[in-house]
């Protein structure tokens, strides 16, 4: 069996559990579509697993953006376009399997890649913002008087 072809690393971690959780299930997922691909399953399991992929990755940039909405996320419409063209090309490359019967390896090096990419620099670029807004906050009563002023 050949190995993973991403393994989850604690530089990936941003300090929130329930995204952090949700990434490494994106690793999960394409270890597992990694997997059948090398060991040359039916295209058509090969096709749910990527089908498995996109929901789950759809679903995590709905929590993702949400999250950003929520914190006024200055680059958040930025943001969203990086994730619009990643479900793209999942879309994209997945019909061309269907089509084709072959999944090309480059698809998931892609995924890897930008994953890991965009974990550590457009992700991360959020949670530094969340963290700079929460050591601007003061007291309760302080953030009363501010607005008064």
């Amino acid at each position: 069996m050949a190995g993973e072809l991403i393994k989850w690393s604690d530089s990936y971690n941003l300090g929130l559990k329930e995204i952090d959780e949700q990434h490494e299930y994106l690793l999960v997922l394409m270890n597992k579509a990694w997997q059948s691909i090398i060991n040359r399953s039916d295209i058509n399991i090969i096709l749910g697993l990527l089908e498995e992929l996109e929901r789950y990755t759809i679903s995590h940039f709905i929590a993702e953006e949400t999250f950003m909405q929520a914190a006024h996320f200055p680059d958040f419409p930025e943001h969203k376009q990086e994730h619009q063209k990643f479900v793209s090309y999942i879309i994209k490359e997945k019909e061309r399997a269907s089509q084709t019967g072959n999944i090309s390896l480059d698809l998931m090096h892609f995924l890897r890649d930008w994953l890991v990419q965009h974990i550590l620099v457009s992700d991360k670029s959020y949670v530094d913002y969340m963290e700079k807004m929460k050591s601007k906050e003061t007291s309760l009563l302080g953030r009363f008087f501010k607005r008064l002023i």
